[in-house]
């Protein structure tokens, strides 16, 4: 049997696999529809079937694709609105797929200068951020809170956090934002930041508790279960299969376990921003009661969605809000109807009142969002769209079609964000995977009062959103994350290709740059942030770093080549270690990395991969030049309206204008700066001054100047005095003059 291949397993022993026995188990179901399974089934067309069974523990696979589609999708998933954006926006290659994922990078038409005024004066913008991964974390509330705490969950907030700060939170009437980090591994080893809700403790489906240990008591001596809980930690992609690795670890370890499931594609989300964000919301969707609710149970959410088109800001709202709703497919009334905000008295007196007492607060209405199985009743009623142009095509002319009881009845979640640095917040919905296209379309078309529609946009849009706002944008602006440094290296070889396609004679030689001290070539490479040529700078010895280790000396530990990396040092220590007036780095190692904002004080524009100097600390010379610029600088400002004589009237005969101008160029000269590029213009400082680069940079159309972020090393700006620490010096890369420029801890 072994020469020839002869099978030795019959037929009718063979194991089935999980699709045969689910064909098996309806075939026997449809021959004999009376009998009645102990298990719970669930209704799908004209024949029950099984319950799916929740797989937790365990990374997801992607739903099932349709059968044109498959061969697109091997390596990589679509968003639900790809077809919407593939059409309309460059999305990434597509061999080259973002963190597994088809993202839409910007739209194909000009957008820079729209983008900006729809998130700031009139209009608003909108992401399909469904690539944003959500972890659900199921068990009892002591261990999920022992979990939490060893990720770092208020740390930064202090010891009054769980005591005091986190019973609107765990009640599930706020959302938590910060930054979480490997067990016990906090402040050194940062993950990402996160968004973290909790599900409310009355709603706790029966379905959950089934997997729960049985107790082998007594009936006499049987004791009440405590009920399970579940939050919800939405995190990004590149920072995902970190975060997972260690809740599967804390998950061992807590007594009681708890349980891990991965809901990235099960959830997806929505994010809008501007000043007609809350119009088109509350405009496209409609709140609306299953059958079995009653009167009471969505009065409060429904109320305050009512008045909240009278708001231009989520930022007007409680910090951190969430609204649970239950609404109707938007389908039904698409296109929405332009519903402007009202200003009558009547409606600002009961909008105050609302924000005043904030109803859900008091009385936290049943959210059916957390269910899974609410989840997939949702996406398996969606009629098609053919099904819904026939209810339209009966409706009376101009009327939406009646409501059936068969319309499926979509659980979300709306949570509020204030925006950082007093900007204008965002909303973002949370709703079932399939449902974001339908709510997508719906919210893209629905009319403003201010005119026009919502404008939709891409990764690049959020950073520029971001940027103008003077907040950094995860992963791209925080080095000393694993998916920072990923992000960098990655940024990193696609400007090195675009540098080699240039010919030579119109690419910057990075090895001719002229630096100070009569020094030639870049630091680094040019076309990266050269973190490790600061590193060497700041850890070991010139001679060291050339040479290498002696013959006889041991090789480094674990430990100390984990000190040797750079990581991510939280805003609060570097906030208390300078109110403190150290003139020492907190107690990390020597390569904490901190987050920053700079502001050019003089022309020019910080490019991505600039250097960022600190003012020279060996060459005294050259410092007393940069402090000199700068007080010229300063002088110069507070004299600003004295220095130029007043302008003549517009009707002014000529020989005024012609003395007005005589008047403008025989200014004394001592008042003036000292122009860039001029012989008395300081050089740049040393390799030695080195601290940090600049990751984003750009002319701010927020703000009307030139301003970057960057990342920078700590123990090399926590030293000098305390009113010249925040000033420095930025040098693009490839280029040998200098600016200065101002920086602020972000």
């Amino acid at each position: 049997m072994l020469e020839d291949n002869t099978p030795t397993v019959t037929a009718r022993k063979r194991k089935l696999s999980g699709q045969q026995r689910l064909r098996l188990d309806i075939a026997k179901k449809a021959a004999a529809p009376k009998n009645r399974l102990k298990k719970k089934t669930l209704k799908t067309g004209f024949v029950q079937t099984r319950e799916p069974r929740i797989k937790k523990n365990v990374l997801q696979k992607p739903n099932q694709l349709k059968a044109k589609f498959r061969k697109r999708q091997i390596y990589k998933s679509w968003l639900p609105t790809h077809i919407f954006h593939a059409k309309r926006a460059h999305m990434t290659p597509p061999k080259e797929p973002l963190w597994r994922m088809a993202i839409p990078l910007a739209p194909t038409q000009k957008c820079y200068r729209s983008s900006h005024r729809a998130s700031t004066l009139r209009g608003a913008i909108a992401w399909d951020m469904s690539y944003m991964s959500t972890i659900s974390v199921e068990g009892q509330e002591q261990s999920i809170c022992g979990a939490l705490k060893a990720l770092g969950v208020g740390k930064e907030e202090g010891e009054q956090f769980w005591s005091k700060r986190s019973a609107k939170w765990m009640s599930g009437t706020r959302s938590w934002q910060g930054w979480l980090y490997e067990r016990d591994g906090w402040p050194v080893k940062s993950i990402a930041p996160v968004t973290i809700v909790w599900c409310p403790q009355s709603e706790v489906a029966a379905e959950d508790n089934k997997d729960e240990d049985k107790m082998d008591l007594d009936d006499e001596k049987k004791k009440v279960k405590k009920p399970k809980r579940q939050v919800l930690i939405r995190v990004h992609p590149s920072a995902f299969l970190q975060l997972w690795e260690e809740l599967l670890r804390l998950s061992k370890i807590q007594k009681p376990a708890i349980t891990v499931t991965d809901l990235r594609f099960e959830i997806g989300s929505i994010e809008l921003i501007g000043p007609a964000s809350t119009e088109a919301l509350t405009g496209t969707l409609r709140p609306s009661r299953a059958a079995e609710d009653t009167p009471t149970q969505h009065s409060a959410s429904e109320t305050i969605w009512n008045v909240l088109r009278n708001i231009t800001t989520p930022s007007s709202l409680p910090i951190n809000a969430i609204i649970p709703l239950t609404i109707s497919d938007p389908r039904l009334r698409h296109p929405a109807k332009t519903q402007p905000p009202s200003t009558t008295p009547a409606a600002q007196t009961q909008l105050l009142d609302v924000l005043s007492s904030w109803p859900l607060d008091k009385s936290t209405p049943p959210s059916t969002f957390f269910s899974r199985q609410a989840r997939h009743t949702a996406q398996r009623q969606l009629p098609s769209q053919k099904a819904i142009n026939r209810r339209k095509a009966l409706a009376d002319p101009g009327q939406p079609p009646e409501p059936r009881s068969t319309d499926p009845s979509i659980p979300i979640l709306v949570l509020a964000t204030r925006g950082a640095n007093n900007t204008q917040g965002s909303w973002t919905i949370l709703l079932p995977w399939k449902c974001v296209l339908p709510v997508w379309y719906s919210l893209l078309y629905c009319p403003l009062s201010t005119g026009g529609t919502i404008r939709f946009g891409g990764l690049e849009q959020m950073r520029q959103i971001a940027f103008e706002n003077r907040s950094p944008w995860f992963p791209g602006d925080y080095m000393g994350t694993k998916a920072g440094d990923a992000w960098e290296a990655k940024e990193a070889e696609r400007r090195k290709k675009e540098w080699e396609k240039k010919p030579k004679g119109k690419r910057i030689e990075f090895d001719s740059v002229k630096l100070s001290n009569e020094k030639v070539g870049e630091v680094g490479e040019g076309w990266a942030c050269a973190w490790s040529a600061l590193q060497l700078s700041s850890i070991t010895k010139p001679n060291e770093a050339k040479t290498g280790a002696e013959p006889g000396a041991e090789p480094a530990t674990e430990t100390q080549k984990e000190s040797a990396k750079l990581h991510r040092i939280p805003t609060s220590i570097v906030k208390a270690a300078f109110a403190s007036k150290a003139t020492s780095p907190p107690p990390t190692s020597p390569n904490g990395v901190i987050t920053i904002k700079l502001t050019l004080l003089h022309r020019g524009i910080p490019t991505t991969c600039a250097r960022i100097y600190r003012l020279p600390t060996r060459n005294a010379a050259l410092r007393i030049q940069w402090l000199t610029l700068l007080s010229t600088t300063k002088s110069k400002t507070l004299n600003k309206k004295h220095m130029h004589p007043p302008l003549p009237p517009p009707n002014a005969p000529a020989h005024e204008l012609r003395r007005h101008l005589a008047q403008s160029l025989l200014l004394d000269e001592e008042d003036t700066v000292v122009q860039a590029g001029e012989k008395e213009y300081p050089v740049c400082p040393d390799e030695e001054d080195l601290i940090g680069f600049v990751t984003t940079g750009n002319f701010n159309l927020g703000e009307g100047r030139a301003t970057g972020l960057g990342c920078v090393v700590l123990s090399k700006v926590v030293e000098g005095d305390e009113e010249e620490r925040g000033i420095c010096v930025v040098r693009e890369a490839g280029q040998s003059l200098g600016r200065l420029a101002r920086w602020e801890l972000v």
